[in-house]
């Protein structure tokens, strides 16, 4: 649904991985709904081969890489 990129947590000092819906998706309220429920499923769940959700947010662009 989205693409993952690797990040750091400049505050943390950890590795961390980034997703983002493309701009298309974005404009459509249901599929930004469906991400936004299954980020609030996964962080509800506790197994060491499933990644935590640390946040959810929204920024105006993607920044370059």
């Amino acid at each position: 649904m989205g693409s993952g990129v690797p990040s750091q947590d400049l505050r943390l000092g950890r590795n961390v991985a980034v997703k983002f819906l493309p701009p298309a998706l974005v404009r459509d309220h249901q599929v930004l709904e469906r991400f936004q429920r299954e980020a609030r499923a996964s962080s509800a769940l506790n197994h060491p081969n499933i990644c935590t959700i640390h946040e959810i947010d929204e920024a105006e662009a993607i920044p370059s890489s």
